[in-house]
């Protein structure tokens, strides 16, 4: 497992064209541009890095904190298409946007900025044809309180992934 991984994926709508998904993804950006009127949210050329990658199975595993949880968010994860096969429930993560409904003001645009980021990350495996992202919420449970060393931990951590 690779920890801030690369994955190298353009962040701009424009260099997704001719990806399988453009379609479904530009719903998505014209949804968060016109949520509050950010339309320059896309800073980097390149995707940040994600938390964690299997390269080899093309498994992306993302840990979202409670800022993760906002309107854009839950706007952007309403226009999921129904069939796209995620590691997360998406109504799960709907449900957590509207009970946390966090804001992050700095920059103004960060929310719509991130929910874009994470959308991203979740299509990564179908604009490569294989491999799903897995999302764990922070508050599900103690994560650092797992040692990797311990085989009922590791165990433990094994059955999180696959029943995601």
């Amino acid at each position: 497992m690779e920890v801030n991984y690369d994955i190298n994926l353009p962040s701009n709508i424009q260099d997704l064209k001719h990806t399988n998904v453009f379609n479904d993804l530009d719903k998505i950006y014209q949804a968060l541009q016109q949520h509050r009127g950010h339309f320059d949210f896309v800073k980097v050329k390149k995707l940040p890095r994600v938390d964690f990658c299997i390269p080899d199975e093309k498994l992306i595993i993302e840990f979202d904190e409670s800022q993760h949880f906002t309107k854009p968010r839950e706007i952007a994860l309403g226009l999921y298409p129904q069939n796209i096969p995620l590691g997360f429930s998406v109504k799960k993560w709907r449900d957590l946007c509207g009970s946390l409904d966090k804001h992050d003001k700095d920059p103004i645009y960060r929310d719509e900025q991130r929910a874009w980021y994470d959308t991203l990350r979740d299509f990564a495996p179908l604009v490569w044809g294989e491999g799903k992202t897995i999302r764990l919420y922070a508050s599900d449970l103690v994560w650092c309180s797992l040692d990797p060393k311990n085989p009922s931990d590791l165990d433990q951590f094994t059955k999180i992934l696959l029943n995601h």
